[in-house]
């Protein structure tokens, strides 16, 4: 019987583009019509065929299932739906789904009608999304990612197995909300608790850092996210979310603050004046001292142009030389005078990847001078940002092997160059350690383990090595068998050269590079532990560089740090390999020698020639750039060969033995006698004294005043001059115990103590008419007036009714205002605001800076007693008064002269213009009752 015509292809069904065919056959005589379409997917030719012409084209693995369940089809006379794959003509293999249903007609015919889809492409697409979800989940399993959820109706929390894994529980562990909350550190427990409590009442989803504590109370850092989840009706049914193992996260960016930190404080607390630019030449950093001298705060200048912020400097060596950096890539030194401050700069500009790093310095008083300043060199290093893991893939199987894209971050390679076999990567472990890491991978597989973890030696593309930690995970099949490791690369490098730094730190001084107290601490205990076991004889040398704090404040630290690491240098040629040399604290070195003869007269001879032979090297030239400079040590020494003292004793003698070499006259060395301890003995009961009286001080301290008196000859002011009188020394010179309260701290308590007294006096001269007008001044240590509380505990006493606070007159030495001179000037301001006047006690005897002078809220200065002594003698000195009275007068200050003993003193410095005048010619410190009758006497 002939077929009926097949309908066309249905429209829209993909006969357009091969995809969808119709075919019909005849259940008699078992013919098959098939549509154009139908023919195309299936490979055929002719448009009629038979059954078996349709099966032979089938794949021969599933050949004899199709050809069941067809004819089962076809003798129960059953829907059919069907896939499997053809193979067509020309060896492509294709995947196939036919559907059919069976058509009765009147007369008994029976027919199916059916169609064919080629759904090559969705069994492909299936195929890649299990792969992919395979990958996800070895994926999770690598970045330690886990899932949970909570059934309120239930009770308990699903763990996913990497929520187990991370809680060190086993798998399939479900706790209850508690339980699970428990496992958290008490200072995130509570936090969790009211997220979960806050998501299950309002629906608020939470993602938060937490701390675990495991099972095996290891305490880990992880991110824990949670959502709601709705029912049907709208309402919160339980919760679901996410949980990740994120302690390397932490622990990274933990130390890169910390080194972030570290970083900022240094830039923050240098001496230099240091700033950095982009590309465009805007501001992206200032530290404190280039905000000074910028006199800029830094809020205006972040994210400006230099050369439009400071026009000035277009145009001229800094801007030529500036430009010359970036384009050459070079480092630039240069100095530059910029007009509008009228100062001139010594610059030091480093090119790098964001722009150029600058330093800078005033050296316009060096200039002034004609003295050479070199810019000391700092070392800046850069800490590279944490880097991101590099995840891989090792195909077991076929040996093939995949990287993630920050493998060229981290390493610099592209994933392509690790794509072949597992020997690409290999080859690129340090050779020392190849073996032993390809060792222990092995081993981990063959052991039927789940992971493997190593740390090793890596090889950047560029040949240098990194430290890395690399973990895999082993992937095996149902009978064992490993096919798949999936893993992570860490780059520890920075965090190893970090601990390396760390360490070489708390041993090493980083400017001379020789070992730092701790260190030799450590040998000076090893030493007398040997001593004690009568090995052998020892000498610990205590060495001072004379005059260093002169070559410090006249030419710079700069100069200063040069002549210290040939010090350095010097005494390390001096000294055997065996022996230490270490930097013990500014210009204080500290020898120790071992090995010497049990016989003390011997030791103490070698101990000489060693001594000797450190003097002459220290005492040749320096070569300091343009400027020579010539220096003397002084040298204690110290012998021990037992342990009966501590290392701190030794120090101390030897400390007490340089001392005497400098009483003798620098340059030379001094051996420790036990004299020396009672001196030491002496000093130390006299501060116990001190201590002790300031615990007493109405009976044992009293306040005199020395007048100070006007060109007019009238009492305007007076000096507080503290006395102590001891109850068994008698009265004990300021000469003596002054230095030591400052030198112990102990002045802050006294000055207290005599500002008390003073503000107390003129409250006490204020109810008499004769007294009212007479200023106190009072004079402030340096560790006084930078104490943090100074300025509260003045106004304290200044603001006691009945004190009139313009008669209090604080006295500072250039020591004092020139240490931190913006904190000094806002101290100043703060009091004068409620009348206290300044006044520079002993102008010219220091380090006289008059660009900060101009800047201090003075109102005196004082002719030191030095200066007035020889004036009438000395043309020096009579120069220097006169200078010191013009200088005052141009600054509008009023000038002071003390020491003045003799007329013809006081009427040289009238005849200049002098305003006031102090000492024995009008009268020696007197007792407050003493000056109150001088002032009332008409």
């Amino acid at each position: 019987m002939r077929p009926d015509p097949l309908p066309d292809d249905p429209p829209h069904s993909g006969a357009a583009t091969g995809q969808f065919g119709c075919w019909e056959m005849d259940l008699s005589d078992m013919t098959l019509v098939l549509s154009e379409t139908a023919r195309a997917i299936c490979g055929l030719g002719p448009a009629t065929c038979g059954l078996d012409d349709v099966l032979q084209h089938v794949h021969p693995d599933e050949l004899q299932h199709v050809s069941d369940m067809v004819h089962a089809a076809l003798h129960a006379g059953a829907r059919l739906d069907l896939g499997y794959r053809i193979v067509r003509a020309a060896g492509e293999t294709r995947h196939v789904r036919v559907r059919a249903e069976l058509l009765r007609q009147e007369g008994g015919r029976a027919r199916y009608l059916g169609s064919v889809e080629d759904v090559t492409e969705q069994v492909r697409r299936q195929s890649e999304a299990e792969r992919n979800a395979w990958l996800l989940q070895m994926a999770s399993g690598v970045a330690h990612l886990g899932g949970w959820s909570y059934d309120a109706a239930q009770g308990r929390v699903i763990w996913s197995d990497e929520v187990c894994r991370i809680h060190e529980v086993p798998l399939g562990t479900a706790p209850t909300v508690e339980e699970a909350i428990g496992y958290f550190a008490p200072e995130s427990r509570a936090r969790l608790s009211c997220l979960v409590d806050a998501c299950l009442r309002g629906g608020t989803p939470y993602d938060e850092e937490l701390q675990l504590v495991t099972a095996r109370g290891r305490h880990v850092w992880v991110r824990s996210i949670g959502e709601p989840v709705r029912g049907a009706d709208g309402t919160i049914a339980g919760l679901q979310g996410a949980f990740q193992d994120i302690s390397d996260k932490h622990e990274a960016e933990q130390q890169a603050a910390d080194m972030a930190e570290r970083l900022s404080a240094t830039l923050e607390s240098i001496t230099d004046a240091f700033y950095t630019l982009d590309h465009e030449w805007r501001f992206t950093y200032l530290n404190p001292e280039a905000e000074r001298l910028f006199k800029r705060p830094r809020a205006q200048l972040l994210g400006k142009v230099l050369w439009e912020e400071f026009s000035a400097l277009e145009g001229g060596v800094g801007y030529r030389e500036f430009h010359r950096a970036a384009r050459e890539n070079r480092t630039v030194v240069f100095e530059e005078y910029y007009a509008p401050y009228q100062v001139w700069s010594e610059v030091r500009a480093y090119p790098c990847a964001q722009g150029l790093t600058v330093y800078f310095r005033d050296v316009t008083e060096a200039r002034k001078t004609e003295e050479s300043l070199r810019l000391s060199e700092e070392r800046f290093r850069t800490i590279a940002r944490a880097t991101t893991d590099v995840v891989w893939d090792w195909n077991l199987e076929d040996d093939s092997l995949w990287a993630s894209d920050s493998i060229e971050s981290v390493f610099g390679y592209t994933p392509a160059d690790f794509s072949g076999p597992i020997r690409g990567w290999s080859d690129h472990i340090h050779p020392d350690e190849r073996e032993r890491v390809i060792s222990n991978i092995q081993s981990a597989i063959a052991a039927g383990g789940d992971h493997w973890m190593d740390e090793y030696r890596f090889l950047r593309k560029d040949g240098s090595t990194a430290f890395v930690l690399d973990r895999g995970y082993i992937t095996r099949d149902a009978g064992g068998r490993a096919i798949r490791m999936i893993g992570a690369m860490v780059d520890l490098t920075e965090r190893r050269q970090a601990e390396h730094r760390i360490e070489y730190l708390a041993y090493y001084d980083v400017l001379t590079e020789l070992p730092n107290r701790q260190l030799l601490m450590e040998r000076l205990q090893r030493a007398l532990d040997d001593s004690a076991r009568g090995r052998s004889a020892s000498a610990l040398f205590f060495i001072d560089l004379d005059n260093f704090k002169s070559l410090n404040d006249t030419h710079g630290h700069a100069l200063g740090d040069q002549l210290l690491r040939q010090a350095a240098q010097r005494l390390r040629s001096c000294l055997s390999r065996h022996d230490t040399v270490a930097r013990f604290g500014g210009d204080e070195f500290v020898v120790l020698l071992e090995g010497l003869s049990m016989d003390i007269h011997q030791a103490c001879a070698q101990a000489r020639r060693v001594g000797e032979r450190m003097l002459v090297t220290l005492r040749q030239p320096y070569d300091l750039g343009q400027y020579t400079h010539y220096s003397t040590a002084s040298i204690g020494i110290v012998l021990f060969k037992d342990a009966a003292d501590d290392s701190g004793e030794l120090l101390k003698r030897a400390d007490m033995a340089m001392y005497e070499a400098k009483n003798a006259g620098r340059g030379t060395l001094s051996f420790f006698n036990p004299d020396m301890e009672a001196a030491l003995a002496a000093r130390m009961a006299l501060e116990n004294d001190l201590r002790h009286a300031l615990r007493h001080c109405e009976h044992e301290f009293a306040l005199h005043y020395q007048p100070q008196i006007d060109r007019d000859g009238k009492l305007t002011g007076v000096e507080a001059l503290v006395r102590w009188r001891h109850p068994v020394r008698g009265m004990v010179s300021p000469v003596e115990f002054i230095p030591l309260a400052e030198e112990t701290g102990l002045v802050v308590g006294l000055g207290q103590w005599v500002l008390k007294q003073a503000c107390d006096q003129l409250l006490a001269w204020a109810a008499n008419p004769a007294t009212a007008h007479i200023e106190i001044a009072v004079n402030v240590s340096v560790r006084q007036f930078h104490h943090p509380q100074f300025v509260a505990q003045v106004l304290a006493l200044v603001t006691v009714p009945g004190i009139d606070a313009r008669r209090l007159k604080l006295e500072l030495t250039e020591t004092s205002l020139l240490e931190n001179v913006d904190d000094t000037i806002a101290k100043m301001h703060a009091l004068k605001l409620h009348g206290v006047s300044f006044a520079l006690d002993d102008f010219g005897t220091g380090y006289s800076s008059l660009a900060y002078l101009k800047q201090l809220p003075l109102d005196m200065l004082k002719i030191d007693r030095s200066f007035v002594l020889d004036l009438l003698t000395n043309q020096n000195d009579a120069v220097i008064a006169r200078t010191i009275i013009a200088l005052g007068r141009s600054l509008g200050l009023r000038v002071l002269a003390e020491g003045v003993e003799l007329a013809a003193q006081r009427d040289f410095l009238f005849e200049h213009g002098c305003d006031a005048y102090q000492g024995y010619l009008y009268a020696p410190a007197l007792p407050a009752s003493s000056v109150t009758s001088v002032a009332c006497k008409p």
